[in-house]
């Protein structure tokens, strides 16, 4: 998934084309959100009930090889009971 390419969320496993990574990937995206903020009475924050709006994944890069046009989605994966 090239920087030309882009795909609003990533719905299943993916590989790397390159190295055949299919564990390691850092996502780069972005999001709109809408999330409830309580404060304490001493300034700390707990966000509660988020809704994601909106979210465009814009990169994938690839951990082993660090390239991101060689990531696509690979076949489901098995697991064992």
């Amino acid at each position: 998934m090239g920087a030309e390419e882009t795909m609003s969320t990533v719905d299943g496993p993916l590989r790397c084309s390159h190295c055949g990574n299919k564990t390691r990937f850092d996502i780069y995206d972005r999001v709109a959100r809408r999330r409830f903020a309580h404060f304490s009475l001493g300034g700390e924050v707990t966000y509660e009930e988020e809704e994601i709006l909106e979210r465009t994944v814009e990169r994938i890069v690839c951990r082993w090889c660090e390239r991101d046009d060689t990531i696509e989605p690979a076949e489901s994966v098995v697991t064992e009971e």
